[in-house]
């Protein structure tokens, strides 16, 4: 919470923002300018901020504190598999994690956190109901209500209502049809209230934009090839993810784990747990053995999770594979595996499983804070941003147009007193901002210095004749009174 990596970046900063509106009164269903990933951590921000004011240790609260209970649930999955050992490897797996986990831990972009903990407490639940033999209503109202306050929150919850859907399918047989399912479907409707509500009026906008992008089963064994070669290293804390190509392959060819064998070595822990919960899977089909088989759970996750993700159009965020997040929550499995050991090598697999933790705080020690930022935000801090805005304000230059990675955090540091419009590098998610730059009789322009959005609207300017007052701030350059002003703008 207090390092480097976890400075504030612009999809942050726009929950940040949306809490502010809240208590403000606005009422967003969803992440600004888009149909999916609802708002449901925009209200706890605005909740935390509501109590001790808002800021960006506040606003990383809200993910902290979901990652502490994400550290609780991989626990408890661990003790119901395999006992306390199994808890205690699961656990503190959680808590001391690989770096990829570490950060998005503590990133409030929309509810990634909150999807682990929601798809953990799904995978409970089907474990409790499967041991139990049936459903009932109340724990079909309970999977439906998180299953449908997942799908507002994050499309990402889909890789766990499959599997949990197979599990209680394959574990329940002829009990799976019931009074339950009734329950579930009005869980559904209440946990996904504002997702539904929405589509009704909007032509069933989400489900139009997650149709489009690439995906499909094309070039799906070389996704898959990319998933196992760069992906599973990166959640293994061998190499940073980072969502600047160029940053993330430069760091990567200077990085061991890009080393022919060793880097496709990587995926063998990943097999080997996947065979390991899935061996009772014969029996249980044909019908030998019934009841709790969480292990066969996680196996069906650990399996959902890479193919859904390469045949969606996410697939190519195999640098930061944030999709790939819920298969931390198979871990439990690693520990079911030691606790099934002999004592003798039960004794061998703790001290490796120390080795393990030990590397991912090494993993974590070892961040460059650079690689968590696009390559358009390269040196922006909170410090130098603030220089910035004294710099701006002080010669009342608070219409800003900048790039996306510095628009957002400059609203939210300055507490909107610096009111920015995207020229680069995403697009303009709260149009009211957009708006009232639009309409400054004397917007400012900020760039990185040198950066290459800084030269592409210069030669532009150049292009039309327009001249413009300069000033270097830090690693900004600011430019002001443009003329001719309707020459300048985007």
């Amino acid at each position: 919470m207090a390092g480097p990596q976890t400075e504030l970046e612009g999809d942050e900063a726009i929950v940040g923002l949306m809490g502010r509106h809240i208590l403000r009164g606005e009422w967003p269903l969803f992440y600004y300018m888009q149909p999916y990933m609802g708002s449901l951590e925009a209200y706890l921000v605005a909740g935390v901020f509501a109590l001790v004011g808002s800021s960006t240790f506040a606003l990383k609260l809200v993910p902290m504190l979901g990652a502490l209970l994400y550290v609780g649930l991989l626990f408890a999955t661990g003790y119901r598999l395999g006992g306390l050992t199994a808890a205690v490897v699961s656990g503190v797996f959680a808590a001391v994690p690989p770096a990829f986990l570490a950060v998005w831990s503590l990133k409030a972009r929309g509810g990634y956190i909150e999807i682990l903990v929601m798809g953990q407490l799904l995978i409970l639940l089907a474990m409790h109901l499967g041991k139990r033999g049936g459903v009932g209503p109340r724990g079909g109202f309970l999977l439906g209500l998180v299953s449908g306050l997942g799908l507002w929150t994050n499309p990402l919850i889909v890789v766990y209502l499959i599997p949990v859907a197979l599990y209680l399918l394959l574990v329940l047989r002829r009990r799976v049809v019931g009074v339950w399912v009734l329950a579930a479907l009005a869980g559904v409707l209440i946990g996904s209230a504002p997702l539904i509500g929405y589509n009704l009026t909007s032509g069933f906008a989400t489900g139009n934009v997650m149709e489009g992008g690439e995906g499909g089963l094309d070039n799906a064994p070389d996704y898959l090839h990319k998933v196992l070669r760069l992906s599973l290293p990166i959640l293994a804390g061998l190499v940073q993810a980072s969502s600047s190509p160029k940053l993330f392959g430069d760091a990567l060819a200077a990085n061991p784990a890009n080393r022919g064998l060793f880097a496709q070595a990587v995926s063998l822990p990943f097999f080997l747990l996947l065979l390991f919960g899935a061996r009772r899977l014969p029996s249980l089909l044909r019908g030998r053995e019934e009841g709790e088989r969480g292990d066969l759970l996680l196996s069906l996750l650990m399996i959902a999770v890479p193919t859904l993700f390469i045949v969606t159009r996410f697939r190519e965020m195999v640098s930061e594979p944030r999709y790939l997040l819920p298969l931390y929550s198979a871990v439990p499995l690693l520990g079911v595996a030691i606790s099934s050991l002999r004592p003798s090598l039960q004794r061998v697999a703790a001290m490796a499983f120390t080795l393990v933790v030990v590397f991912n705080l090494v993993s974590v020690a070892r961040l460059d804070p650079k690689l968590n930022l696009p390559d358009t935000a390269v040196g922006s801090t909170e410090a130098n941003r603030a220089q910035l805005a004294d710099f701006l304000l002080s010669r009342g230059l608070n219409r800003i147009y900048t790039d996306y990675w510095l628009a957002y955090p400059l609203a939210f540091e300055s507490r909107e007193q610096v009111v920015p419009s995207v020229m680069s590098g995403g697009f303009n998610r709260y149009i009211p901002y957009a708006h009232q730059v639009k309409v400054a009789l004397n917007p400012a322009f900020v760039f990185i210095e040198g950066s290459r959005e800084e030269g592409s609207v210069l030669q532009r300017w150049k292009e039309r004749g327009v001249e413009a007052r300069r000033e270097r701030i830090s690693i900004y350059s600011v430019y002001w009174d443009a003329r001719p002003l309707d020459q300048a703008r985007p």
